[in-house]
């Protein structure tokens, strides 16, 4: 009897799960002790800080994990210099207490041996120590990368152990050159171009595979208004947990270019509004130049031009506009 390993995408309530599953190992390493010295506190503090970085990665990235929840993979879209999460420094200060200059540090360090470029980096990969360990870890990198290259970016990791090094390896990843973590141990930084195919693939000829679907291909099922996009730049975990069950659903968010305009105007996080637009389950959306009437019956309707178009969105995707504070807007479903 064969027994599979599907690999979902996880959800915000996956969150928890996903900290205990990074969290085991971390504790347990030479660089956890590094950072919080007290055993007794070491597993509380590195679960705050990791959860910290999975929340963010569910607005700037994405996480899949095993179907029997075994193991998890947590993924930042670096598509430009990204800020930290919201109140990051407030947050880290709290859980870290005396050892908030050790996080720093290893932020620091971290920080600088990455690459400059965009690309999708694979920031925690975590498998629990059950049987078929290899075999899950495996499955997982290997579904993790595939969903990867649906886009034309490479992918970044950090192993800290040689095997991990020969695992990616052999999933096409290329050893970059190591540097050492504040606690002395190496640190092994993985590239992976996009389009490698894995080491065992010795064909000439390209394996064939489906194309990627086109970005018209999926369908819109939310609207984002101008103070929705201002909300996601300032972190808000309403509007990044919504894009987030959207592009779970392979659909699309709109964002009526009338609302980035006018959200632009007012954007202290410009960097996040970039973010935002490049997150691959975005469509950027203009007016019909035939609708021009409808959407002037509308602006003098509802007084803003911004609001104006994002209803006429709506109407056109048959779906609903997401504002904050989160209202009911005509347009769609609910």
């Amino acid at each position: 009897m064969t027994n599979n390993l599907p690999v979902c995408r996880a959800h915000w309530h996956d969150i928890p799960q996903i900290v205990d599953l990074v969290v085991g190992p971390f504790a347990d390493s030479t660089i956890g002790a590094w950072l919080v010295p007290d055993e007794h506190r070491r597993r509380d503090i590195l679960s705050a800080v990791v959860r910290v970085w999975t929340e963010y990665a569910m607005l700037f990235g994405e996480a899949h994990l095993l179907h029997d929840r075994s193991a998890a993979a947590v993924w930042l879209h670096r598509y430009g210099p990204i800020s930290p999460p919201a109140g990051y420094g407030e947050r880290l200060a709290a859980a870290c207490g005396e050892y908030l200059d050790h996080f720093l540090h290893l932020d620091d360090v971290l920080r600088r041996h990455r690459p400059d470029g965009p690309h999708h980096h694979l920031a925690f990969f975590t498998v629990a120590p059950k049987p078929h360990r290899v075999r899950r870890a495996r499955t997982l990198l290997a579904t993790s990368n595939a969903r990867m290259g649906q886009t034309p970016m490479p992918t970044y990791t950090e192993v800290t152990t040689l095997a991990d090094r020969d695992l990616y390896a052999r999933h096409g990843y290329v050893p970059l050159e190591p540097f050492t973590l504040p606690d002395g141990s190496p640190t092994y930084p993985m590239w992976r171009a996009p389009g490698q195919r894995r080491r065992r693939d010795r064909s000439s000829t390209p394996a064939s595979r489906p194309p990627t679907p086109a970005l018209n291909d999926f369908p819109i099922r939310l609207i984002l208004d101008t103070s929705a996009i201002l909300a996601f730049t300032e972190g808000s975990t309403a509007v990044g947990q919504a894009i987030a069950k959207v592009a779970s659903e392979e659909s699309l968010f709109g964002l009526p270019v009338v609302c980035l305009a006018e959200a632009a105007r007012s954007v202290i996080d410009t960097d996040r509004l970039d973010l935002l637009v490049n997150h691959p389950a975005a469509a950027v959306l203009t007016v019909d130049p035939l609708q021009w009437k409808s959407l002037a019956a509308t602006h003098r309707a509802v007084g803003r031009l911004d609001t104006a178009g994002a209803l006429l969105a709506a109407a056109a995707n048959d779906c609903s506009v997401l504002s904050d504070p989160p209202r009911a807007v005509a347009g769609g479903p609910t």
